[in-house]
């Protein structure tokens, strides 16, 4: 069987769990006074208090647990009577072979739960899957908690949408385990809603204007429609010269050069008018009548279409420059910044057939008599209108999320946890499919291990109807009064007082209360009656197939004889395998080290283990293990105290302690006077208070000091070394320091 014990946070254990780890049958636990063995077994005997909601026991099936300790004796002997502990009677031999049947078939059972030395059993499957279990729950969780990682601190902006999942790693997983899978990915992404929250959720979320954002209303089309662009502009065509332009299809060319040619006029002195120069031949050849069908030719018909494509390439223009120019300025808004590619796309789309429109016009308006045909811009302009639509839909969104901030926070955390169950689907997938399976297997164990309890139910209840016809209460009687004899305390006994209780009786009372005995006949008397209790049952009908006994100094108050005598008694009853597992505690080392002799001389040293209780530097309890070759005697462990806490491991309260002992020890047994002159010697102030502590309990000073806040560790060792040095024994000192 193994047993995992840990102790923490009460009495004098701290933070850090002191742990008692064994798989060995007998436990010997040896510890000074004041060190925390009672607490130890305190806890054994009674797991469910509140003191000990900190602390923690593995390994045990179902076991009764037997402590003996002052508790014992407090709840067992304070009163007129003790209840009876009942026997089995050997002398019915067929309820005897029906209990001993029943108590086989009980450990068999037992054994195919759980089977310690093999390491076997249900039990064992149980907790292999648990740790299947728990092994996976890790991992998940582990996984999990990257969301943590990764959405806490940095920019922060999606903190928010961890409240309340960042107190544990289990309640992560709980929470992402529980939501429903999208139908589909979710259309937003950590950015967007990172976005989002920025601007809907900062300390800089404010509303926009939607006037921001003007649609171009500008009709381009009806320009781009107009048929005056497929018309072939000329002049008048009833005119000579009208036939010439038109066989030489030049009337643009002339109109350009009519700029250029003046009128003809008289010259001074002169009656006849004078050709004027032409401007593309150079000669003087453009004579009245020429010019006069030149500009006839282009009559005010003409003019009013070119004056007609002239407006309508200066409504062109002037449009598609306010609309070429507003660029930089819409590019400045943020939604549309948000969107700048596709904006620019569109701008350019727009523009750039605008400005191939508005070179046709000037094409046409040089050269009137060319049809052009102008490109609908309808589609670019109906395209760039549709993303300024978006964008003012997009802006009235936000004011409106900005007005309702709560119900857009809200919306976030939403979407972002879809997008975290998208993403963590194979995860959740592959914790979800196999702690079901686990899960299953673990309730086919315990479907198992709760049929075989059932059985075993069955064979306690033919024990118990056997017990019936064979239980009594006087054999522990007898027994226990024939070891008060051994003891040497025939002032009383135990007797009957009643069907189910004793109580204790000197030869002139009828009663005799239990705090009228010595403190040797107390101790005496609640172990034998523990002793008994061990090896019977409480209750006539108990059914207790293993048992574990926990032993807390049963030796107070006992001459060296009595512990002698306690001490064979122990290993006669419980150093066998008749228990599941013996825990001894002591702080006597002669007791102690008869437990090992007795382990060791019968070669079963190694079915023992041995452990310590001390307190560290922080003055806190600690368990650790020892090996034969650490133990010594009482003197010897008072030394190692000083030792230690040289070492920085023992409290400066067993430092002064065990510096009173070793001086009442060494000097009392070896030369009182020389240590009283060597006390004369320290007469430095400074050595007051180790003065008054080492001899709080003789003549010199009888103030019971208890307070240790005062006790200056250096000065006290200081001081223990010089009264060795002032007596002439500091040889000593020096041996048994190292």
């Amino acid at each position: 069987m193994i047993t995992k014990i840990s102790i923490k946070k009460t009495a004098s254990y701290g933070e850090t769990p002191a742990i008692l780890e064994t798989d060995k049958n007998i436990n010997l636990i040896y510890g000074l006074n004041g060190t925390g063995k009672t607490t130890l077994s305190n806890y054994l005997q009674d797991k469910g208090d509140t003191h000990f909601s900190n602390c923690s026991i593995e390994g045990l099936n179902g076991e009764k647990v037997l402590v003996y300790n002052k508790k014992f004796v407090d709840s067992n002997f304070y009163q007129n009577t003790q209840r009876g502990i009942f026997s089995l009677n050997s002398e019915n031999k067929e309820a005897k072979e029906k209990i001993d049947n029943a108590t086989e078939e009980i450990k068999k059972l037992n054994s195919q739960i759980k089977n310690d030395e093999l390491k076997t059993g249900f039990q064992f499957d149980l907790e292999k899957k648990q740790e299947d279990i728990n092994l996976l729950q890790s991992n998940s969780e582990q996984k999990t908690w990257k969301i943590i990682d990764d959405y806490y601190g940095g920019d922060r902006l999606l903190e928010f949408c961890l409240e309340g999942k960042r107190k544990s790693r289990k309640l992560l997983l709980d929470y992402i385990l529980k939501l429903q899978k999208p139908a589909n990915k979710p259309e937003k992404s950590i950015e967007d809603l990172k976005k989002e929250a920025e601007s809907t959720q900062g300390e800089n979320a404010k509303t926009y204007s939607e006037d921001e954002i003007k649609k171009i209303e500008f009709y381009f089309l009806e320009i781009e429609e107009n048929n005056i662009f497929l018309e072939v502009i000329v002049g008048n065509e009833n005119l000579q010269i009208a036939n010439l332009m038109k066989h030489l299809n030049n009337a643009d060319w002339v109109k350009r050069g009519l700029d250029y040619i003046k009128e003809p006029v008289k010259k001074e002195d002169s009656k006849e008018i004078e050709n004027e120069q032409c401007p593309f031949c150079q000669k003087e050849t453009i004579s009245n009548e020429v010019y006069k069908q030149i500009k006839d030719y282009f009559d005010e018909s003409y003019q009013n279409k070119i004056t007609e494509l002239t407006e309508l390439d200066s409504k062109y223009w002037n449009a598609w420059q306010k609309i070429k120019n507003n660029e930089t300025i819409l590019l400045e808004n943020n939604f549309i910044k948000n969107r700048e590619t596709e904006f620019k796309l569109l701008y350019k789309n727009f523009t750039e057939k605008l400005n191939s429109n508005w070179s046709k016009i000037n094409e046409k308006i040089k050269t009137p008599s060319k049809v052009v045909s102008l490109e609908s811009t309808i589609l670019e302009k109906k395209s760039l209108n549709d993303f300024f639509e978006e964008i003012i839909q997009e802006i009235k969104t936000h004011n409106l999320k900005i007005k309702n901030k709560q119900k857009t926070k809200n919306e976030i955390i939403k979407i972002f946890w879809e997008i975290m169950r998208w993403d963590y689907d194979q995860t959740i997938e592959n914790h979800t499919t196999q702690n079901a399976k686990f899960e299953k297997e673990k309730s086919n164990i315990e479907t198992k291990i709760s049929g075989l309890n059932a059985e075993i139910n069955e064979q306690k209840k033919i024990i118990q109807d056997a017990q019936k016809e064979m239980v009594n209460i006087q054999d522990a009687i007898d027994t226990i009064n024939s070891e008060l004899i051994f003891f040497g305390l025939d002032g009383f006994s135990i007797m009957p007082a009643g069907e189910d209780s004793y109580k204790l009786k000197r030869p002139n009372e009828d009663v005799t209360k239990f705090e009228t005995l010595s403190e040797g006949e107390k101790t005496a008397i609640s172990f034998l009656y523990f002793l008994e209790l061990c090896k019977g049952k409480e209750k006539n009908d108990e059914v207790a197939t293993e048992k574990i006994v926990v032993i807390d100094d049963p030796i107070s108050s006992l001459s060296h004889m009595y512990v002698f005598n306690v001490a064979q008694l122990i290993r006669k009853n419980f150093f066998n395998d008749k228990y599941k597992q013996v825990f001894i505690l002591t702080h006597n080392l002669y007791l102690f080290h008869e437990f090992i002799k007795y382990q060791t001389k019968n070669n079963k040293l190694e079915k023992t283990k041995l452990f310590r209780i001390r307190k560290n530097q922080n003055k806190y309890s600690e368990i650790i293990e020892m090996c034969s070759d650490d133990v010594m005697n009482d003197y010897q462990s008072y030394w190692q105290v000083i030792k230690e806490h040289c070492d920085g491991k023992a409290s400066d309260s067993l430092l002064a302690n065990s510096m009173r002992n070793i001086l009442e020890y060494f000097f009392g047994f070896i030369d009182n006077e020389k240590y009283n002159e060597a006390i004369e010697k320290l007469t430095d102030g400074k050595y007051s208070y180790f003065l008054r502590y080492i001899n709080r309990e003789s003549h010199f000073d009888r103030i019971n000091i208890s307070d240790t806040k005062e006790i200056d560790p250096q000065i006290f060792k200081e001081a223990f070394k010089k009264i060795f040095e002032a007596s002439g024994y500091d040889a000593h000192y020096n041996r048994m320091i190292k």
